[in-house]
C-alpha cells in the first residue's frame, strides 16, 4: 500500500531541511507536479500547506485551475514544466493563476510568449530550457547557442527570467550531478541576464541538485505516487 501524501511530503521536507542544513543554503520552492492526477489531490496537498503546483499540459492546468476556484481555492500558483506549444501561450497566459513557464526552449516560443504577455497585459516569469546533455530526444537550446541568445531574450521586457532549467540524461551513462554541475557553471556565466535560479531536480535525485544550487524541484511521483487518470 501506497504511503499517504501526508507522509510523503513530510519525509521530503525533513530530507530537504536536513540537505540545506548539511550545505548551509536556503531551501528550495518545491514544485508539487500534479500532471495526470486527480483535482482532489491538489485540494489534499493544498490542506497540507502546499501551494505551488506543477503541469505539463495547457489544457490540463486550465481545467483544475477551474475546478479549483469552483472549490475557493484561490491562492495557489501554477508553474507550467511540460513542452509548450505556441499556438497554445495564449490560453495559458490568459490564467493568472499560472506564474511562470520552466520550458521556454526556443527564441520564437520566448518572442510568442512576449508577445501574448503584453497582449494579455501582463509579465511572466520562465526559465530557459537548456538541452545541457545534448540528447536528440529532449528539447532545450545548445549551451552553445547561449552567447547569442542570452541578450535577445533579456531584450523581451514582459518575461521576467528566473533562470536555467535542465532535465539530465535518464540513460544512466552520465550522473544526473555531472549535468548539475555542468548548469551550475552555466548559471555563474549567465545569472546577470537571464536569473540566477535553477530548475533542476526530480524525484529521482532532488538531492543531488541541492548542492549544485538549485532554487526550485520538481517532484511528482515522489510525493502524490504513481499517475492516474485526471479527475
Amino acid at each position: 500500500m501506497d504511503q499517504s501524501l501526508a507522509t510523503n511530503l513530510a519525509e521530503i521536507d525533513v530530507a530537504l531541511t536536513a540537505r540545506c542544513a548539511e550545505l548551509g543554503r536556503e531551501l528550495p520552492t518545491l514544485i508539487a507536479v500534479s500532471k495526470k492526477q486527480p483535482v482532489q489531490k491538489i485540494i489534499e496537498a493544498y490542506g497540507l500547506g502546499q501551494r505551488v503546483f506543477g503541469e505539463n499540459y495547457v489544457q490540463e492546468l486550465l481545467a483544475k485551475d477551474e475546478a479549483l476556484r469552483a472549490a475557493g481555492i484561490l491562492d495557489i500558483s501554477f508553474h507550467f514544466i511540460g513542452a509548450l506549444q505556441r499556438n497554445k501561450v495564449r490560453a495559458l497566459l490568459g490564467c493568472p493563476a499560472c506564474v511562470a513557464i520552466h520550458s521556454v526552449d526556443s527564441l520564437k516560443l520566448a518572442e510568442t510568449i512576449g508577445s501574448e504577455a503584453v497582449r494579455a497585459g501582463r509579465s511572466i516569469s520562465a526559465f530557459l530550457q537548456v538541452n545541457i546533455d545534448q540528447e536528440s530526444t529532449k528539447a532545450g537550446v545548445s549551451v552553445e547557442d547561449l552567447p547569442d541568445l542570452s541578450p535577445k531574450l533579456r531584450a523581451i521586457e514582459s518575461i521576467h527570467w528566473l533562470g536555467l532549467m535542465c532535465i539530465p540524461s535518464a540513460d544512466g551513462a552520465t550522473a544526473p550531478s555531472s549535468a548539475f554541475s555542468r548548469m551550475q557553471a552555466l548559471s555563474g556565466l549567465y545569472g546577470e541576464i537571464l536569473g540566477s535560479g535553477l530548475s533542476m531536480g526530480m524525484s529521482s535525485d532532488y538531492l543531488e541538485a541541492l548542492p549544485f544550487g538549485a532554487t526550485h524541484i520538481r517532484l511528482g511521483t515522489v510525493l502524490f505516487g504513481a499517475r492516474s487518470s485526471v479527475g
